[in-house]
Formats: structure tokens, sequence, C-alpha cells
């Protein structure tokens, strides 16, 4: 296991680095940052992403979780450059880095890439501003056995720094696929797929929804809810609110909605 050493944040493979981490809009196959020992492991172990190059800490390299970590990415043929803690917590996006950050990329996959496990379960993110939200659906869809994810125009960068913690590395175990409301509409209905809303004034409740059959389920912007062009193609479906509360935050709504759809083919399947 060989690496470098860099210990100047001028060095032109730091600056590189920096400048991925100041990018807004890193999408498809664009390099973006990944930090901490957890993200970087789930990473390695994917077909569907790229480890381009790994800088750490001396501190991290003597751990012995740090050593079995740099042993698993060296296996990928991955630059590995030990740097200064003062380097890396410049790289890294964190108050307290873990002493390992990665440049990465992730290889997309189109909507007719889909590969199905079972009978087809997606989950559709319309225009989630937050960060925080949006990687809590995506780890919440990986969670539940979600085919894939996804991201309608509208919605915030699945591969910033704050979104990809947020999924606690299961943006690496599901396909999350950008699309926009008209090819995605085309691609439901060429195969019959029925597609769920979430929308607060909906009828129907989510417990009186088929999730059996092939099914998507969209959720929408937390102030505005799923956008009117895709509401009229869907079903609306809500959460009922027995107390006082006004409305739940929308990554508890998904997870709620998809557990939902999970106890509905578990039923379906121990009942058969």
């Amino acid at each position: 296991m060989e690496s470098v050493k860099i210990t100047s944040s001028a060095n032109p493979l730091i600056k590189e680095a920096l400048k991925i981490k100041e990018k807004r809009a890193r999408f498809k196959h664009e390099a973006f940052l990944i930090e901490g020992p957890h993200l970087i492991e789930t990473a390695s172990a994917s077909p569907s992403v790229e480890i381009k190059r790994v800088f750490f800490t001396e501190e991290f390299s003597l751990k012995r979780e740090g050593q079995r970590l740099l042993r698993q990415v060296s296996k990928r043929d991955v630059e590995l450059i030990e740097t200064s803690a003062s380097v890396l917590s410049k790289l890294a996006d964190t108050e307290t880095p873990q002493g390992i950050v990665a440049v990465v990329s992730y290889e997309s996959i189109g909507l007719n890439e889909i590969s199905f496990r079972d009978v087809p379960f997606l989950v559709v993110c319309d225009g989630i501003q937050d960060p925080g939200n949006l990687g809590t659906i995506i780890r919440a869809s990986d969670a539940a056995g979600a085919d894939a994810v996804i991201i309608l125009p509208g919605t915030c960068d699945a591969f910033m720094q704050k979104a990809i913690r947020a999924t606690a590395g299961s943006l690496f175990n599901i396909p999350v696929i950008y699309s926009d409301a008209e090819s995605l509409s085309h691609y439901l209905d060429s195969r019959n797929i029925v597609l769920y809303a979430a929308d607060v004034h909906a009828k129907t409740s989510i417990y009186e929804a088929d999730f059996k059959r092939p099914a998507v389920v969209a959720f929408g912007n937390e102030a505005h809810g799923v956008s009117g062009k895709l509401l009229k193609t869907a079903k609306g479906i809500k959460i009922p609110i027995i107390g006082k509360a006004e409305s739940l935050n929308v990554a508890m709504s998904a997870s709620i909605c998809l557990y939902e759809v999970v106890r509905q083919r578990l039923d379906s399947h121990f009942s058969a």
C-alpha cells in the first residue's frame, strides 16, 4: 500500500479537490467529495462508484480501522495521499473531520436501465429543497427495498455533502436517477406502473391505497408539495393526522409511506 504525502494546500491535487468541493451542481458522472470511513467503505463496495483519490491523515492511518480501510480501497487501484490535519480539514465539510476524504464519481443510469427485483417499487423526489430531507428519503428508500430513487427538476443536488451524509451510505446502494416529469410519465405508462403522490389534500389514506401492484410514490417540495403537473397524472394519498400536529416533515412522511408499501407487500407474501 503506497501513498504520497502532501502538506500544502497550494498543491495542485488539493486545489483540484477544493474546486470539486465548491461546485454547486455535481450530477451524474461529475466528481464529488465524500468523507468519513463509513461512507468511503460503502462507496468502495459499490460497483457504481469510482474512487479516484483518497486523502487521509497520519493519525487515521495508524488506527486499526484506518489501516483496514486503506488496504480495502488500495485494491481498487486508488491514489492514496497522506496529508496534514489542517489540509484535510479544508477538504472536509464537517466541523470534526474523521481523517479521511475521497474524490469519487457515481455512474448514473437511465430510467430504461432500472433493474426490478420483484414487483416494481420506485420513489420520486419532486422539488425537495433540503439536502437533509433528500438524503433521508434516499436512505429510507434503500431500507424499504425500493428499486430506484428518481430525482425531478427543482430538487436539490443529491451529491451535496450534506445530502450524502444524510443517506448514511445508501446513495451507493440504490440507483439515483435524474429525469423530468414528462419522461417519467411516459416510462410509467409504458410499464403500467401506478403513480401515487403524497398530498395533504388527498381523500385516500396510504392505508387504503393498493401498493401490492407495481407502484411509484412521489414526494414534493417542503412548502408546496408535489407539482401540479405530476399531481394531474397521480393518485393522491395522505397520512392521517390524528393529533394536533399541523403536518409532518417530508422525510418523515416518506418513511411512513414507504413502510406501508413494505407492510402490504409482506402481508401479501405471507398470505400467498
